[in-house]
C-alpha cells in the first residue's frame, strides 16, 4: 500500500498530467507521466497514462507504424505492471482498475485494426476487471465509464452479431451504461472530464440530445479552449443547424500546430470548412479548402481520403468538369471505414450531372444552410419542371430527392402536416428506387415527421423499411431514431 503521502503526491502528479490533456498539451502530459514512472516504478499508473495519450497520437494518425509499435509496447507494459501490482499486496481495487482500462484501450486498438478477434478477447479482459474493481469497491467511480461505454455500445450490436456476442460473454444493457457513465461524469476521480465529455457526446450522437450535450461541450470548452476536440464538435453542431458563421469560427481556432504529430486534426478542420463552403453554395472556398487537403504529405485516413473525394467528384459535377468529377468517384473503394462514402457516392455516380442535378444541389444546400427564402425558390422552380411531361432529369430517380428536399423543407419551417402529406404523396412509389441508401435516408426523415405525427407505428414501419441498407452508419441513425420514437410515445403517454 502506498503511503499516504506518496498517495497525495502521485495523485497531484496524475491531475497535473491529466489537465495537460485536456489543454492537448499531449507531449507535456507524457513527461509527467514519465516522471510518475521514474518515482512510483512498481505501480502501473503512469505506464497506463503514457499509453493512454499515445492512443490519442495513434488516434489521429493510424498510418503511422512507428506510432503503431509503441502503443502496443506501452500497453503491454502497463499491463505487466499492473499485473505485478496485483500479484504483490497492491490495492486490489486499484490493481484491477489499470488491468481493465489496459486491457480495454488494446481491445479498442485491435477492433480498429479489424481484428475482432484479439479485440474481443482484450474487451472481454478489460469488463471482466472493471467489473472485479467495482465488486471489490463500489466507489472506485472512474471504473464505472468504461462499463457504461461497454453495456451501451453491446446493446446497439445488430440482432445476429449481439446473439453471438451474448454466447461469447457480451451483455449489453443502453440505460444501463448510460447510468454508469454518468456516475463517472459526477463522481469521477481522474475521469470525469472524459465521463462528462463521453456523456455528451453519446447523447448528442447516438439519443439526439442536442441542446442539453452542446451545453456541456461548450461548458467544456471555457475550461479547455485549446482542445480541438471541442472547437471541432461544437462547429460540427453549428455546421449540422446552418449557422456557417458560428461553425467557421470554432473551426478556424484549431491551431495549425498540430500538422506533425496530429494531422488528422487539420484535416477535420479543412474538410469541416469545405463543407461549410459547399453548403453556402461558395463552390471556389470550398474546392480551395479540399485541394488543401489533397497535400499528399498531410497524412489522411481512408474514412477522409473517401469525403475529400466525395465532395471533389460534387464540385466537378457542378462546375461542369464530369470526366474530373467520374475521376474522383471512381476513386472510392468499398471499406468498412469507407462504406458510407461509396454508397453515397454511387448515386451521383451512376448519371451525367445534368443542370437539374445542379439546381438540385443548389436547394438542397439552401436547405442545409436554413436559407429558406432561395430554398423555396429553387424547390418551386424544380417542382414546376417535373410537372411539365417534356422535361426529365438525366438521373430519372433524382426526381425522389427532389419530392424528399421539397418535404424536408416544409418540416425545417414547422409545416408538419403538410410535410407529411408531400412526403405521402410519393412514399410507396419509393419501391420503384432501387438504391437501398438513399431509400433509407428518404424514409429516416418520413419516420422523423410521422413521430411528430404523434403516428407511432407508422413512424417504427418506415424505420424498419429504412433497415435494408447495408451501411452501418446508416443503421445507427436508425437505431437512434428508433430510440428517440420509444421515448418520445412513453412521454405521450398520460
Amino acid at each position: 500500500m502506498t503511503a499516504l503521502a506518496d498517495e497525495s503526491n502521485l495523485n497531484r502528479l496524475i491531475d497535473r498530467g491529466k489537465e495537460e490533456i485536456y489543454h492537448f498539451r499531449l507531449d507535456s502530459a507524457i513527461t509527467v507521466f514519465r516522471q510518475v514512472q521514474q518515482e512510483y516504478p512498481l505501480l502501473p499508473h503512469g505506464y497506463f497514462y503514457e499509453s493512454y495519450v499515445t492512443a490519442i497520437y495513434y488516434s489521429q494518425d493510424r498510418t503511422n507504424s512507428y506510432l503503431d509499435s509503441v502503443l502496443q509496447r506501452s500497453i503491454q507494459l502497463a499491463i505487466e505492471k499492473g499485473e505485478f501490482y496485483r500479484n504483490n499486496g497492491g490495492n486490489q481495487a486499484e490493481a484491477a482498475y489499470y488491468l481493465g482500462v489496459s486491457h480495454g484501450v488494446l481491445g479498442i486498438y485491435h477492433v480498429i485494426n479489424s481484428n475482432y478477434f484479439k479485440g474481443s478477447i482484450h474487451g472481454r479482459r478489460g469488463k471482466n476487471f472493471l467489473e472485479a474493481t467495482v465488486k471489490i469497491d463500489s466507489s472506485y467511480y472512474d471504473a464505472y465509464l468504461g462499463l457504461g461505454i461497454f453495456h451501451y455500445y453491446v446493446d446497439l450490436l445488430p440482432g445476429v452479431i449481439k446473439f453471438f456476442a451474448g454466447i461469447l460473454g457480451f451483455h449489453g444493457n443502453r440505460e444501463q451504461g448510460m447510468k454508469e457513465i454518468l456516475i463517472t461524469a459526477r463522481q469521477g476521480r481522474f475521469f470525469k472530464v472524459e465521463g462528462d465529455f463521453t456523456y455528451a457526446v453519446m447523447r448528442y450522437f447516438l439519443e439526439g440530445a442536442y441542446s442539453n450535450s452542446l451545453i456541456t461541450l461548450q461548458r467544456l470548452y471555457k475550461l479547455y479552449p485549446e482542445n480541438p476536440a471541442l472547437s471541432l464538435l461544437i462547429g460540427y453542431h453549428y455546421r449540422r443547424f446552418g449557422q456557417i458563421e458560428q461553425a467557421e469560427k470554432y473551426f478556424n481556432s484549431v491551431s495549425e500546430s498540430y500538422i506533425e504529430k496530429l494531422p488528422q486534426i487539420i484535416v477535420m478542420k479543412y474538410y469541416n470548412l469545405g463543407v461549410c463552403y459547399y453548403r453556402l453554395n461558395d463552390f471556389e472556398q470550398a474546392e480551395k479548402s479540399f485541394d488543401r487537403l489533397l497535400d499528399t504529405s498531410l497524412r489522411k485516413s481512408q474514412y477522409y481520403q473517401s469525403a475529400i473525394a466525395f465532395y471533389k467528384g460534387m464540385l466537378n459535377g457542378i462546375r461542369t468538369r464530369q470526366s474530373v468529377a467520374d475521376y474522383y468517384f471512381g476513386s472510392i473503394r468499398y471499406s468498412q471505414e469507407t462504406q458510407y462514402w461509396y454508397y453515397i457516392s454511387r448515386f451521383y455516380g451512376k448519371y451525367p450531372f445534368d443542370q437539374w442535378m445542379r439546381n438540385y444541389l443548389i436547394a438542397e444546400n439552401h436547405v442545409y444552410s436554413f436559407n429558406s427564402t432561395l430554398a423555396v425558390k429553387e424547390i418551386e422552380a424544380l417542382i414546376k419542371a417535373i410537372n411539365e411531361d417534356h422535361m426529365s432529369p438525366a438521373n430519372p430517380d433524382l426526381i425522389f430527392l427532389i419530392r424528399d428536399l421539397e418535404a424536408r423543407l416544409a418540416f425545417q419551417k414547422g409545416q408538419v402536416q403538410k410535410s407529411r402529406q408531400l412526403f405521402e404523396a410519393f412514399i410507396r412509389d419509393l419501391q420503384d428506387f432501387d438504391d437501398d441508401f438513399q431509400r433509407a435516408w428518404i424514409l429516416i426523415g418520413y419516420a422523423k415527421i410521422l413521430r411528430e405525427s404523434k403516428a407511432w407505428q407508422e413512424a417504427s414501419d418506415a424505420l424498419e423499411q429504412a433497415k435494408a441498407t447495408d451501411d452501418e452508419y446508416t443503421r445507427l441513425i436508425i437505431e437512434r431514431e428508433k430510440y428517440i420514437l420509444k421515448n418520445s410515445q412513453l412521454k405521450a403517454k398520460p
